[in-house]
């Protein structure tokens, strides 16, 4: 266990749990070396942690793969040291879309690349005297090193807003200019995305797939980018096999045999056949629990 400087993180705590928990983000960039092995340390340079997710740069294209065989070491060894009430970190990612644009042409790990561009930023004064009155709450031996902290926070917001970074169009996190959501939100809006068209379909079955991403785009325009046929195509399948676990001997005339039928076909109701749904059911006989038995 790193060891925790108990009165820093009670004063810092008392600030409320939004500030707490951006300390304890920067704690972990701080003692990264700690935390980790030295190998992982070596190859591994964390971002910054957004929302749950740590973002880290690695520089060695071969260990990306390998990340993945770390990840739940990682994430159990900051949450040990700083998970406090809940986990502080619940996934790692690759940091592609947080790294600072235009980066200088000499070679710098993005986490010291984006350090090097805050210190250029200047604070007005305004926005130091609001950064003080936070400190002033600390006692003496702890006001510097918050006023610090509180600073290079500040100096962060202020080089992604002058990157063109916007907040969230979901909460008031901030995002790289060629994303609409975080990750967090982005990754709520995928699946409520996922979850509508698996209604249109289950409403309207029949639907060629591209009727159906017509009908989802109306309702979630915002997801033109992500709800490609491929999706559509992808959502139709789950729903299939999800429809086909349940079926059982003798169903083959309810309606849930039916939906399943049109989803396969893309046809309507006036257009199945016996003879089609034969075909159907044959073709689904291995994503079927029972295959239903037909005179």
């Amino acid at each position: 266990m790193i060891e925790i400087d108990q009165v820093l993180h009670k004063q810092m705590r008392s600030l409320g749990k939004v500030t707490y928990k951006k300390f304890l983000c920067r704690e972990v960039i701080n003692n990264w070396s700690q935390l980790v092995d030295e190998s992982i340390a070596a190859q591994v340079v964390p971002v910054t942690i957004e929302r749950g997710v740590l973002f880290v740069n690695v520089e060695n294209s071969a260990f990306k793969d390998q990340l993945k065989f770390f990840k739940e070491e990682i994430i159990d060894a900051i949450n040990e040291n700083f998970g406090q009430d809940e986990p502080l970190v619940k996934d790692i990612q690759i940091a592609k879309s947080f790294q600072i644009p235009n980066p200088p042409q000499e070679k710098s790990p993005p986490a010291q690349v984006e350090e090097s561009q805050i210190e250029d930023i200047t604070l007005t004064e305004e926005e130091i005297a609001r950064c003080q009155e936070e400190a002033d709450k600390f006692s003496d031996e702890l006001r510097q090193i918050v006023l610090a902290t509180l600073v290079s926070q500040a100096k962060a917001q202020k080089l992604r807003l002058k990157n063109s970074w916007h907040k969230c169009a979901k909460c008031n996190v901030l995002c790289p200019p060629e994303e609409n959501f975080c990750v967090v939100c982005k990754i709520k809006e995928r699946t409520n995305m996922i979850n509508k068209l698996f209604d249109i379909l289950y409403d309207a079955p029949w639907l060629k797939s591209w009727d159906a991403q017509k009908i989802l785009l109306e309702q979630m325009p915002h997801m033109r980018s992500e709800c490609t046929l491929d999706t559509v195509d992808s959502a139709r399948t789950s729903l299939i096999q999800n429809l086909a676990s349940h079926i059982r001997y003798g169903d083959e005339d309810s309606p849930e045999v039916m939906k399943l039928v049109m989803l396969k076909k893309q046809l309507p109701p006036d257009k199945l056949t016996p003879a089609i749904i034969k075909r159907a059911l044959y073709e689904l006989q291995f994503n079927l629990s029972e295959l239903p038995r037909r005179k």
